[in-house]
């Protein structure tokens, strides 16, 4: 009997950013809220394999969710690879360049924030594909 493979081409087509900062997840979130406009709640923890939970914020837009993820707990990295990375924010649908940019640069220039960079791994982005 011939053996079948199967691939599964993991939908990778949306944008995260990564981002440094010192704050706590719900002081983060309030940060972010006020200097993008956008209204991030608290959601279920992401829950990564049996026992690591990671705090979740969600913002409903008209077609789309935003998520604002935190890479830490108490017990883990959501990536072990980006340990210097504090959070995560997921746009579900691809975003064009000029709303990337116009994104990084408003939360670039908010308080407390030490980096932002769009993330293009597709191994990193696989560990968000929900």
């Amino acid at each position: 009997m011939a053996k079948q493979l199967l691939r599964i081409d993991l939908d990778t087509s949306f944008s995260l950013f990564g981002i440094s900062c010192h704050l706590k997840d719900f002081r983060f979130a309030w940060t972010i809220n006020k200097s993008l406009r956008v209204d991030f709640k608290k959601s279920k923890p992401y829950i990564k394999g049996d026992d690591l939970e990671f705090s979740q914020y969600e913002h409903q837009l008209d077609l789309d969710t935003i998520y604002l993820f935190a890479n830490k707990s108490q017990d883990g990295f959501l990536i072990t690879k980006k340990k210097q990375v504090d959070y995560w924010i997921l746009f579900h649908n691809t975003v064009d360049e000029k709303t990337v940019s116009h994104y990084i640069s408003t939360i670039r220039k908010t308080q407390s924030v030490l980096t932002v960079f769009e993330e293009d791994n597709i191994q990193i982005k696989e560990h968000f594909v929900f």
